[in-house]
């Protein structure tokens, strides 16, 4: 049985969920989920809050505010010492960060600020890679992708990477007609200009692919769509359920190729 852990967004999570793989738990457990975590936050230092004022959400936006504040993904990975963890960059590119005090969180206000914490954290500046702080943006992330690996290499030192080369897509599927339609243009979501968007996940994946060593599932052009009945909605990165099929066929080949190394290597000792 695979221990997984995942640092990312739903595109990665949502492969350890019977509702896309009816079967996972066959050969997978998530013992680790950090949501749509900025790498940036991920390099702060921890905020002190009342516990009691993280309130009007649900339990899971609970712990995933929780989580941005206190920090706690390098110690949950300590305790749990996955076999993988598997990283998206998707909380970078589509929120961002906001400074708080010293100290940083992702840049998920339209969710956090439902809580009475909110408005008692000391704020201050937002900002996003696309933007006119584009240097200081990925300075900060490359910061945090470093002491990820350097954590990994002391503290989970059996842990292999990967980075899932997910994308942001432009096409859903209408369930009524049947016909292609384009998100970025349906009014009903948030408008991104998807091949930047890409451009830049294109960036980040290369650096942390060139400098570290890592796994990669990668979809080669695959042609994905968004679909409206999609359990979380249509949007950008709520695939056609081939996505996950996809997925879980490259994961399982990677745990297969390297239990065949493994047992190489022991039997060559």
């Amino acid at each position: 049985m695979l221990k997984v852990a995942v640092l990312g967004s739903c595109v990665s999570r949502d492969n350890f969920n019977s509702k896309f793989i009816p079967d996972y738990k066959k050969y997978a457990t998530c013992v680790l989920h950090q949501n749509q975590m900025s790498m940036i936050s991920l390099n702060s230092d921890p905020i002190p809050f009342d516990e009691k004022l993280i309130d009007n959400l649900s339990p899971f936006d609970t712990r995933h505010f929780t989580t941005e504040l206190n920090k706690s993904f390098f110690s949950e990975m300590k305790k749990y010492q996955p076999d993988y963890l598997i990283v998206d960059f998707y909380g970078d590119l589509f929120y961002g960060v906001q400074k708080v005090g010293d100290s940083y969180i992702t840049n998920k206000k339209w969710l956090f600020k439902q809580t009475s914490l909110y408005e008692r954290l000391d704020i201050r500046e937002e900002f996003q890679m696309f933007f006119d702080q584009k240097d200081r943006y990925l300075e900060l992330w490359k910061a945090g992708v470093k002491r990820l690996f350097n954590f990994l290499k002391e503290d989970v030192p059996n842990c292999k990477v990967i980075i899932n080369k997910a994308r942001f897509i432009d096409e859903y599927i209408d369930k009524e007609t049947g016909e292609t339609k384009i998100i970025s243009e349906s009014g009903k979501k948030r408008y991104i200009n998807v091949p930047v968007y890409n451009k830049w996940w294109d960036a980040l994946d290369n650096h942390v692919i060139k400098n570290y060593d890592v796994k990669v599932i990668d979809y080669q052009g695959r042609h994905y769509k968004s679909i409206e009945d999609h359990p979380w909605d249509m949007f950008y990165v709520h695939y056609d359920m081939s996505f996950y099929q996809d997925f879980s066929r490259q994961l399982l080949t990677i745990a297969l190729e390297d239990a065949l190394k493994d047992k190489g290597a022991l039997a060559t000792n």
